[in-house]
């Protein structure tokens, strides 16, 4: 048996699929959007428990902790806007 060599070899494309002419394939299904869910959440609780934390040990509650926050809203955001342009969005 030979691996797949890719484009323009004899084996199985490797890039992503496009789906037929009619755009079929092309938007993320339910699982997708649930992993984008996961991402905004990961974010968000990460930022807060990093911004918590400094805050705990610095003593300005809450000031950390907003500012963590809004730092993994935007890295929520930029990590969905990554994931939506893999579907031509």
């Amino acid at each position: 048996m030979s691996a797949a060599t890719g484009p323009g070899g004899s084996g199985p494309p490797t890039g992503p699929s496009t789906g037929s002419s009619d755009g079929q394939g092309r938007y993320p299904g339910p699982m997708a959007y649930a992993g984008i869910g996961m991402l905004n959440a990961i974010c968000l609780l990460a930022g807060g428990g990093l911004g918590w934390l400094a805050d705990r040990e610095l003593s300005t509650l809450p000031l950390f902790l907003l500012v963590g926050l809004l730092a993994g809203a935007g890295a929520g955001v930029l990590g969905t806007r990554a994931e939506l342009r893999r579907y031509g969005r």
